[in-house]
């Protein structure tokens, strides 16, 4: 306990019977604002500050034989040597005094002014600060329970408590009991039941009190207590977009004599003590709660992808170590958008929670099940060769249809499934990417199967030659996209599309180009605003699955090997997975799989023909066609527009539909005439300067064009 009535202090006295004008010499020769007036005994008779000087000499009320004894103020309030700073704070507070003597036996002794005590309280406030940031040291724990476990074990140290209890009770209610609770040497909260009025008591006190609960009592609990309430805020949980909340307190009693003799100090303690708790504990919740989240899915309660790639590389390790297989199968839902279209998101969070139940239930219990991406999941599958995984899986595959679903519809599975090769496997991601392969194989040969990765499979579509990895980051990237405006969106994947294009020194504004052509076409066959959009919209986007085409193969220069032509024809498919996930883009996506389809069934990827193919589809394929002859090529220059249309002509009612190749020709003849120019006169320029009704408000360009990753 410190005090200030203790410390020496230099003491300017004056008799009573000493003239004013004395005292004031005195005060300004030792710039002092009071001084101690003593008796001829040396008794203290009272005290007489500047400002009664000041009084009588600003009146001319002193006439030169004015004493001390007749201004002075007789009634002095003091205090005795040992009083503790804050009760002189408190007596010089409520008396309105700046300076207070500390008498002893009637006999001055020393004085305090208000800068002693200021300077002393001072003192005491850092000491408290010391000692409590002694207490933020020892909370190093990220574990929630073992943070409860420190903060009981360290809090009673600041008050030289005898014992503390701390409870954190689940959105504040006890009649649940604590979720987290640490006693140390309380045995109030030490597996004994607590009433509801006890409970209430305590939360409803906050500081210290020398009165204690009859619990407490009987437990011999000591007098004083300090409660110390807390309030915990997590992060939001997944099951209900609420944040965690864990209301409760800290209880100490038997608090060292002092705590209540210096109460300003105490509180003053348990304000930063408090303060420091929570925000301790409300991190350690939050990292809780955030590894929780990483190692577990929220939607359907199997593994996260953190989890599969912990795991998977301790398979790896241990299955290079002692030479043991293991599989890992990929599994995703086919047209799983089409569920949340129509039965809407609810219904679709319902079928991925029983897809993920239904695996759980076949799957073996060494088995590890997580959550990949949105409606894909994988299955590690350890001391398993690839045939007895697809067994599995075809399980599996065969039971999906039984999920329930309205309207009639029923869900599907294609799946993909790789062996770990310990031979040549040179990491843990190589076995996940062989078996994504093998669900693209599945995928593009229908969905609803199981495709095992082989060496065949790898010729045809190896990770050198198809940019897997691309193609699945530019997947999320747009998955993420889809909470923004769509807008927002064709904004963005117009601006990879034009990166992708500046690439390339001969496609540059390939895909604006098919856009304006496309649009005229739809225009001039009247095909009303609505769906001339949806096509602008659909041409924009119809080379983005070129992502995933290596640019060795993108931008050769020369002829294309059959080999590497099939790897080209792959990029309507790989648009329509990268696209898949936008709802919106339904109607443009199956325009963009289909705009290499020919009138005459010979296009790919799916050999349609005529009416079968989208009209959107076919009308870019004509304007593509269009923009391909009359742009610069590395192995040939521009064709005229003459000479490109003479072409259109010849490919009418074989490659492109003659109804499309009309409306394009007649265009250009109208724009002709509009310009005053023969047709063998125009340039592509001329063709792309006259803008088209809906140019009106320019195409989506961003500023600055993202390029792809």
């Amino acid at each position: 306990m410190h005090d200030c009535a203790t410390r020496p202090a230099k003491i300017l006295t004056i008799n009573s019977t000493d003239t004013i004008q004395n005292a004031a010499a005195l005060m300004l020769s030792h710039n002092v604002g009071c001084l101690i007036v003593n008796n001829d005994k040396g008794e203290l008779v009272g005290v007489v500050s500047e400002r009664d000087v000041a009084h009588r000499v600003a009146h001319r009320l002193d006439t030169g034989q004015t004493s001390v004894g007749q201004i002075m103020t007789d009634h002095v309030i003091s205090c005795a040597p040992g009083t503790p700073t804050h009760e002189a704070r408190r007596i010089m507070a409520a008396h309105r005094v700046r300076h207070l003597p500390i008498v002893e036996g009637g006999v001055v002794v020393g004085i305090l002014s208000v800068r002693d005590v200021m300077a002393q309280q001072l003192l005491e406030d850092r000491a408290a600060a010391e000692q409590v940031a002694v207490l933020s040291k020892c909370l190093k724990s990220i574990d929630l329970q073992e943070a409860v476990e420190i903060v009981a074990t360290e809090s009673p140290k600041l008050f030289e408590a005898t014992s503390c209890a701390l409870c954190l009770y689940a959105d504040g209610d006890t009649t649940k009991g604590p979720e987290f609770v640490s006693c140390n040497r309380c045995l109030c909260f030490d597996g004994s039941p607590q009433s509801p009025e006890f409970l209430k008591e305590i939360l409803g006190q906050d500081g210290l009190s020398e009165k204690m609960p009859a619990e407490c009592m009987e437990q011999t609990g000591l007098s004083p207590r300090l409660v110390l309430p807390l309030d915990i805020v997590g992060l939001p949980e997944a099951c209900s977009g609420k944040e965690k909340r864990l209301s409760g307190f800290v209880c100490m009693c038997g608090l060292n004599a002092s705590c209540v003799a210096n109460q300003e100090l105490t509180s003053y303690k348990a304000r930063l003590a408090r303060e420091i708790l929570v925000a301790h504990l409300t991190n350690a919740l939050r990292y809780q709660q955030a590894r929780l989240t990483s190692l577990t899915d929220a939607l359907t309660g199997v593994g996260s992808r953190k989890l599969l790639e912990d795991k998977l590389q301790g398979e790896y390790d241990r299955a290079k170590r002692y030479k043991r297989p293991f599989s890992v199968a990929i599994i995703d839902l086919d047209h799983f958008k089409m569920i949340n279209d129509n039965l809407g998101h609810a219904a679709g969070d319902d079928a991925i929670r029983q897809l993920a139940h239904g695996v759980n239930e076949q799957k073996r219990t060494p088995d590890v099940l997580a959550r990949y991406g949105g409606d894909e999941f994988v299955l590690l599958l350890p001391e398993t060769r690839a045939a007895d995984a697809a067994i599995l899986l075809e399980r599996i595959r065969a039971r999906v249809p039984q999920i329930p679903l309205d309207q009639g519809m029923s869900l599907t599975i294609s799946c993909g499934i790789a062996e770990c090769l310990l031979d040549s496997d040179g990491a843990p991601g190589e076995v996940l990417r062989r078996a994504d392969l093998a669900l693209y194989e599945a995928k593009s040969a229908g969905r609803n199967c199981v495709k095992l990765w082989d060496k065949d499979m790898g010729r045809l579509l190896n990770t050198g030659e198809l940019e897997i990895e691309r193609i699945k980051r530019l997947q999320r990237r747009i998955i993420g996209l889809s909470e923004m405006a769509e807008k927002m969106f064709m904004e963005s994947i117009w601006g990879l599309v034009q990166a992708l294009e500046a690439k390339d020194t001969y496609a540059r504004r390939h895909s604006e180009n098919v856009m304006h052509y496309a649009v005229a076409i739809a225009q001039t066959m009247e095909l009303g605003p609505k769906h001339a959009d949806l096509i602008r919209r659909s041409a924009m986007i119809h080379d983005i699955g070129k992502i995933g085409i290596p640019d060795a193969i993108l931008f050769k220069p020369d002829a294309l090997t059959p080999h590497e032509r099939r790897i080209i024809e792959q990029h309507p498919l790989i648009a329509v997975r990268i696209l898949e996930p936008m709802s919106f883009l339904e109607r443009e996506v199956a325009i963009v799989r289909h705009h290499h389809e020919k009138w005459n069934g010979q296009g790919y990827p799916d050999g349609l023909a005529r009416a079968a193919i989208p009209l959107g589809a076919r009308i870019i394929a004509v304007a593509d066609t269009f923009d391909a002859l009359t742009s610069s090529r590395a192995y040939r220059p521009p064709r005229r527009i003459a000479e490109a249309m003479r072409i259109l002509r010849d490919s009418a009612d074989y490659d492109l539909d003659p109804a499309a190749i009309e409306a394009m020709l007649t265009w250009i003849d109208d724009l002709s005439k509009q310009l005053g120019k023969a047709s063998e006169e125009l340039t592509g320029a001329d063709l792309l300067a006259v803008p088209t009704d809906d140019e009106a408000e320019p195409a989506p360009c961003p500023a600055a064009a993202v390029t792809p990753t």
